[in-house]
């Protein structure tokens, strides 16, 4: 198909958006991979609780650092040319924690994973959502959240059936990434970049054409139209951020990142064995009971991506963060009482299945909706940056919390969480359901002429 024909191309448009979903896939799959090598890294390493903690975290902590760096490098260099460095971070994490042979080789290539990792749940979102139409860009993104799914997914039955191997079964759970970090990189060759990236670059003919071949002319001519709005040719500045109206939003979508981690669901991820084990199971249904929650995970993620532009994004947010501050209650009182076996593990799945149905999804939703244009990459990388700091303390203090005063205070603590969570959604998410971004930028804070100082940047030329 031509780029200049006049008739879009559905198919067009839900090729760029799975082939930047497979930047989640490597999220989820990169990211709980180590849940499974536990046992033999703690073994290996001869690691205590501290050091478990630090195997599982440093990814998160580069996560960090990628996040924070990310979104100016998109602002900069392209949302497409990001996508292929951390294709090959990825790749190269792969290889060098399955190959490493000494735990701080291991950990550096941990932090290689982490950077890729932080980048990549930055920007593929927002090359989502700043490409698809405005009628199919929540469902769009959502594909995001499943690729992660899909990749927590793989990564747990990989683990499960590579356990058979031996003692180096570790390695290769971790070297099996490179596969699906190699198709990512090739695959990214032949997409476009983001037309709203192209116009705020001043390559306004070369957004024209991806818009036409994502939806037909007409739209994209009044796409570009309503771009030129909000956005032309103007890079968005740290003072951009810091206006009340601008701060107000970058606030609210960094806590909304905070509290999609902090509830809990990604300790369950990723210390998932640990947590049956307490339950009573070994080391065999312990794996098998956590690839129950990929499972899960990957069903209940059709829910948001089949009702996100139906029903809408705080509806769907209300109703399983509610699940799940009920539920994590519930696991708090089973672990209280010691509960073993099929209640905790149906309480366990259930939290999981609420989490994924709303925040796990919404969250990367929501963020690469509500930012101007302008800014929207540097507010994003803000938002991120708070998201992994926010994950990287949950996973690095649950297992110390875990030993020092036990799980059931842990679980306690995240059911407090959700409840915070629920009165925050319900008083500041806004619904963005059948907007476009520039409406939503509208809706939010306003034209940027209406503020004065900006006026040079969005003028007539």
């Amino acid at each position: 198909m031509n780029l200049t024909e006049k008739s879009g191309s559905l198919l067009y448009i839900i090729g760029i958006s799975l082939i930047a979903a497979l930047g989640g896939f490597l999220f989820g799959f990169d990211m709980t991979v180590v849940s499974g090598t536990l046992p033999f890294l703690e073994k290996v390493f001869s690691l205590s609780g501290a050091g478990l903690g630090w195997a599982v975290s440093s990814c998160i902590l580069a996560c960090i650092v990628g996040a924070g760096f990310a979104g100016k490098l998109a602002d900069v260099f392209g949302r497409k040319k990001v996508l292929v460095v951390t294709a090959v971070l990825f790749a190269l994490s792969a290889v060098g924690a399955g190959w490493a042979g000494s735990f701080n080789a291991f950990i550096l290539c941990r932090l290689l994973g982490g950077l890729a990792i932080g980048a990549a749940s930055g920007v593929a979102p927002v090359y989502v959502a700043e490409t698809a139409p405005t009628r199919f860009r929540g469902r769009f993104v959502s594909f995001y959240q499943l690729a992660i799914v899909v990749g927590i997914l793989t990564s747990y039955y990989s683990n499960y059936f590579l356990l058979g191997i031996g003692d180096d079964a570790w390695r290769w759970m971790f070297i099996a990434g490179v596969v699906p970090a190699g198709l990512f990189f090739g695959l990214l060759f032949l997409v476009p970049e983001t037309p709203r990236w192209l116009v705020k670059s001043g390559r306004e003919a070369e957004a024209l054409r991806v818009l036409t071949r994502i939806d037909g002319e007409a739209y994209a001519r009044a796409e570009m139209a309503v771009i030129g709005q909000t956005l032309h040719v103007c890079e968005g500045r740290l003072s951009d951020i810091l206006k009340p109206r601008t701060l107000r939003i970058v606030v609210i979508g960094s806590l909304l990142g905070v509290f999609s981690q902090i509830s809990g669901a990604n300790a369950v991820f990723l210390y998932a064995p640990k947590i049956f084990s307490q339950a009573g199971a070994g080391l065999h249904d312990s794996l098998f009971q956590t690839s129950l929650i990929g499972l899960i995970n990957f069903i209940c993620t059709f829910i948001p991506i089949l009702l996100v532009e139906r029903v809408g994004r705080r509806p769907l947010l209300i109703t399983g963060v509610s699940v799940m501050a009920v539920v994590m209650c519930a696991l708090t009182w089973l672990f209280h009482v010691h509960a073993t076996g099929l209640p905790v593990l149906i309480a366990v799945l259930a939290y999981i299945a609420a989490y994924c149905s709303s925040i796990a999804c919404l969250t990367w939703v929501i963020l690469s909706e509500i930012f101007p244009n302008r800014i929207r990459g540097v507010a994003m990388s803000i938002a991120n940056l708070c998201l992994w700091a926010a994950n990287y303390i949950l996973l690095q203090t649950f297992p110390m919390i875990e030993a020092r005063f036990g799980i059931t205070s842990a679980f306690g603590a995240y059911a407090v969480i959700c409840f915070v969570i629920l009165v925050f959604v319900w008083k500041y998410i806004p619904e963005t359901k059948g907007k476009s971004l520039e409406e939503i930028e509208i809706q939010l804070v306003g034209l940027p002429e209406n503020e004065g100082a900006e006026e040079h940047c969005y003028g007539t030329h």
